[in-house]
């Protein structure tokens, strides 16, 4: 099935959302996201915490060095994990898939 954001609810599969992130960086430069904001396609913004960091990693894709977490997250009563991805070059997060 594929990944989509549609009037608010998030189904399973691959895509690419852009999102805002709130992330806390300790001072050994360790990243890790708290919650994030995103735009629905009734353009509502949704904001999203973060429950647990299940993983992280950091990956090359095509010579395109990202930083990659997947993570829990609470929608109401549903919860959902997610891979989220922070790349280096443009220093921008999006919502790589949900799993």
């Amino acid at each position: 099935m594929e990944e989509m954001l549609h009037e608010g609810m998030l189904a399973d599969g691959q895509i690419n959302i852009p999102i805002q992130m709130m992330s806390l960086t300790d001072r050994d430069g360790k990243m890790t996201p708290l919650w994030f904001r995103l735009e629905t396609e009734n353009h509502e913004v949704r904001l999203c915490r973060i429950e647990q960091v299940i993983s992280r990693d950091e990956k090359k894709y095509v010579g395109v060095r990202e930083k990659q977490f997947i993570c829990k997250i609470r929608l109401g009563n549903v919860c959902k994990t997610l891979e989220m991805r922070y790349s280096v070059e443009t220093q921008k997060w999006r919502i790589f898939q949900f799993l």
